[in-house]
């Protein structure tokens, strides 16, 4: 600071001055003091004149010195900041424990508590962190989320605080209840971040009432079609897990799903574009069903469905004891399946003499399946949890098959051949997952955790099948007998995968803004088939082991992986930029059969995987998200395994071993709008993939062929199809999803799915490209006397293959309910489907160069049936505590599910 003041060397001939001493503005005050000498006359002495000045200098001095100690003072508190007070802490939801995302905190002072002194939100995990002033002060923190009660925590202030940890404050549901039993949800059921669009099926409360496999139709982007097959934007080629992790409804959802009540499960994840920290592979992305955390006490629900197709029982139970919990689910289901027909036709353009065959067949389906699903967690202290989760599912079926073959010439005037063929199979397999997880939470930022984990899963399959042929007639040169090896032969049948997988996470958050994890992956994956052929052809009458037939097949996958992802997460705005970095080692070797060692082959690949999501808050209730992705999807060993499967000679199916993996690229914009009244979401993608595993089919012309070398024959007329990376693909699609909540007694729910798909092989000149929609709309209406009604209608159209495409269908269902018993613990629910009829036909064509087949599969769809529900035990909510991060692999491309 500049301090300006008075030098006057002159003794005489002084004149009355002005001295302007100083000027300084300190907040607002004008510190000016103006000082004027008084007349001094020349007569006076030099002495007087002399001290006069002295004394005037002296108070100039003095004033200027005092002023610049007050500014100086003055700069100095500005300078200093005032002590402040973090003050933090985590909203949790009440009954399961789960961090409530952008959930509002506000801060006001007891004396005026309508007057918001400080505002903030959570962030993805729940945690807020506002400045206070560090004074003696006292005031009141209200948490608030829509379909929750506020939560208020007073709080008292002095100067010494620096940081106060609220700890977690919980929020329990807001529900209003509605004739005394009913209850309708107040919040969205609805919610899109930037990684994952979620539906909240323990909001909803027709999940009471339902199966899994029909909730999923009330969730964006899936769709469940007339057969139970599930889609998510528009393919069958996605991952579903279970807590994030690989279990038995990962390998057969639409048997397991459709016998899980909805009650069991917390909600729904779609992931259409995983991040960093997920397996590059799957083209259509992930479902990541996530499962209740239960209650304090001992909890046990009884469930029992049975109908024309068989029946259902199923038990539910939880417990926890100190900081012990566990909770599972097992579930029993009988299948009962009326006999069905399939029919096909095939013409084939390239012969004159075997133009045309007809098959028509029968079959029935008698079985059993048994799943069970057990999650247990020990807190060893407040900072360190143990989980362990165990996933089963076993299947046994008898599948009996007869029917005719018959082909003829073109114009259908002389018979070539004729045979009956029986068959009856006897399949069994069983699905085990186990997994143990360690999470260690950080000491002062429980955001930060570190988890190890490791899983391992198996699923061996065995199949037996006894084939005969009778009636044989032909008309040809060659015997047809030899031709086709219409022996009778048995089928032993022996597939295996056993797979081992460690992991390590770590997530640590850089701010209350910011987030960083990172992680590294190793997974091991043995794959074994064995398909073994016994035949007639030696022994008439006795079976004896056929080589060439036969088949005994090993496949190892080593995968390594590492991903780094960041997380920018604000009120406006979220960024999730990461990069996946995926190495695979494959070998594989023929054990046994026709394919020798010399047909062995190893191999290796590495590829980068780059991901990038962006949310915008555009208002209250609305979001935006844009999002890129790379994908893959490794084959499994459905496409890979060579066996050459000619037990129904005219139509042969065979691996290819060489398949390499498939590469998506992804783009995405959605828009997301969720209210209490209405649920809106829209999205739009495109995705091309260039080298898409696509089954290729032909007929075999006049004279046959020989493959593998030689050592397998297909005869003239057969249909063989095989696998090969020739597809290219390009699909864009828009997906509308809309839940309307009219009134208290009734809401409307409608998904609907618009695409345009071009598939191409530009080596063999095929291509295929069309239209596609589904559309789905379902409605729930609360009727007097605690009755529930609900009903859906689906539609489907045909769907574009790269050789042919499927029929449209028509669905629709409907259910009655109604709940007894104190505190609704007895449910009662009555089912339809399909009630005006009681078949359903699908029809699948297939063309090439030189063919056009078209194969009918009719099916018993007509349903009726009665489901029951009873709960006891006791209702103190807690939870089962289980990691934030565990193994989840989503790398296979699977077989028809």
């Amino acid at each position: 600071m500049a301090i300006r003041t008075l030098n006057n060397s002159k003794t005489h001939d002084i004149h009355p001055v002005s001295v302007k001493c100083y000027k300084q503005e300190v907040e607002g005050i004008d510190f000016l003091d103006t000082f004027t000498a008084p007349n001094i006359r020349k007569d006076t002495t030099m002495v007087s004149l002399t001290l006069r000045n002295t004394v005037y200098a002296l108070r100039c001095m003095a004033l200027t010195l005092m002023v610049t100690m007050l500014a100086t003072m003055q700069t100095m508190a500005q300078d200093t900041k005032s002590p402040t007070c973090q003050v933090t802490g985590t909203i949790r939801d009440k009954a399961t424990h789960e961090p409530e995302l952008a959930a509002t905190i506000i801060v006001a002072k007891q004396s005026q508590p309508k007057v918001a002194f400080k505002k903030g939100v959570t962030d993805t995990g729940g945690v807020f962190s506002l400045t206070l002033p560090a004074t003696d002060a006292r005031y009141i923190l209200t948490a608030s989320v829509l379909g929750k009660k506020a939560a208020q925590v007073k709080l008292t202030m002095t100067p010494a605080d620096t940081l106060i940890d609220l700890g977690d404050i919980l929020l329990a549901d807001d529900a209003r209840l509605l004739d005394e039993v009913q209850v309708l949800a107040q919040k969205p059921l609805v919610t899109m971040d930037v990684d994952k669009l979620t539906y909240d099926v323990a909001s909803d409360p027709d999940a009471k009432y339902m199966m899994t496999s029909e909730i999923l139709n009330k969730v964006p982007l899936l769709d469940v079609d007339g057969m139970g097959n599930i889609k998510m934007n528009g393919t069958t080629n996605f991952l579903i897990l279970q807590n994030g992790r690989r279990t038995a409804v990962t390998r057969h959802p639409k048997e397991i799903l459709r016998s899980l009540p909805a009650e069991l499960i917390k909600s729904i994840e779609v992931i259409t574009s995983p991040g960093a920290k997920y397996d590059a592979e799957g083209i259509g992305g992930i479902i990541n069903i996530v499962m209740q955390r239960r209650y304090e006490g001992h909890l046990t629900n009884l469930n029992g469905a049975v109908n024309n197709m068989g029946f259902v029982t199923g038990l539910s139970t939880t417990t926890k004891i100190g900081r012990f919990s566990i909770d599972g689910y097992m579930n029993y289901n009988r299948i009962l399946t009326p006999t069905g027909s399939n029919t096909s036709h095939t013409y084939n353009y390239a012969s004159d003499s075997r133009a045309y065959q007809q098959t028509a067949s029968s079959h029935k389906s008698r079985g059993s399946t048994e799943f069970a699903n057990i999650n247990a967690s020990y807190e060893i202290d407040t900072l360190q949890l143990l989980t362990l989760s165990l996933s089963g599912m076993g299947s046994q079926q008898r599948l009996p098959v007869w029917g005719s073959t018959e082909m003829w010439n073109r114009d259908r005037s002389q018979l070539a051949y004729s045979y009956l063929r029986s068959s009856l199979a006897k399949e069994s397999f069983l699905n085990g997952t186990a997994g143990i997880d360690y999470q260690r939470t950080g000491r002062y930022n429980k955001q930060r955790l570190t988890t190890l984990s490791y899983q391992i899963s198996t699923n061996p399959q065995w199949i037996k099948n006894n084939t005969q042929y009778d009636e044989i007639v032909y008309n040809t040169p060659s015997n047809i007998i030899e031709e086709l090896q219409l022996y009778a032969n048995r089928t032993d049948a022996d597939n295996k995968s056993v797979e081992h997988t460690l992991q390590a996470d770590y997530t640590t958050p850089i701010d209350k803004h910011n987030t960083i994890e990172t992680g590294l992956k190793y997974i091991v994956r043995n794959n074994e088939s064995t398909n073994d052929i016994y035949d007639a052809r030696i022994v008439v009458g006795d079976f004896a082991y056929n080589d060439q037939r036969s088949n005994h097949y090993k496949n190892r996958n080593d995968i390594l992986a590492a991903y780094l992802s960041y997380t920018y997460h604000s009120a406006a705005v979220s960024l999730m930029p990461g990069l996946r970095y995926e190495y695979t080692y494959q070998d594989i070797r023929y054990l046994s059969g026709a394919m020798g060692a010399d047909a062995d082959y190893s191999g290796h690949y590495a590829y980068l995987v780059p991901s990038m999501k962006v949310n915008f808050k555009v208002g209250p209730h609305q979001s935006l998200r844009l999002e890129y992705g790379m994908r893959l999807s490794r084959p499994s060993i459905y496409y890979l395994n060579p066996y050459f499967n000619d037990l129904n000679p005219q139509r042969i199916t065979q691996g290819n071993g060489k398949l390499d993996a498939e590469r998506s690229h992804n783009f995405g914009i959605t828009y997301g709008n969720f209210t209490r009244r209405l649920n809106l979401n829209m999205s739009l993608g495109y995705r091309r993939l260039d080298n898409g595993i696509e089954q290729v089919s032909r007929i075999i012309g006049d004279g046959g062929e020989y493959f593998d070398e030689g050592k397998h024959y297909a005869a003239p007329g057969a249909l063989y199809s095989t696998y090969m990376n020739i597809g290219r693909t390009q699909r864009t699609a828009l997906d509308v999803y809309l839940r309307w909540n009219m009134n208290s007694r009734i809401s409307w729910t409608i998904n609907s799915n618009l695409s345009y798909l071009d598939l191409s092989d530009p080596a063999r000149q095929l291509r295929n490209h069309g239209w596609q929609t589904s559309l789905s709309g379902s409605t729930l209406v609360r009727l007097p006397g605690d009755l529930r009604l609900m009903g859906r209608v689906a539609y489907s159209s045909r769907s574009v293959m790269l050789q042919g495409n499927n029929n449209s269908m028509l669905t629709y269902n409907i259910g009655l309910t109604r709940s007894f018993l104190k505190d609704k613990r007895l449910t009662l629910s009555l089912m339809a489907t399909e009630f005006a009829r009681s078949w359903m036909t699908r029809s699948t064509t297939t063309y090439g160069t030189n063919f056009y087949t078209q194969r009918d599969n009719q099916v018993k769809r007509q349903y009726f049936g009665l489901t029951v529900m009873y709960r006891f035990g006791t209702l103190r909510q807690s939870a089962t505590k289980r990691a934030s991060h565990g193994i989840h692999n989503d790398d296979l491309k699977a077989g028809d599910r």
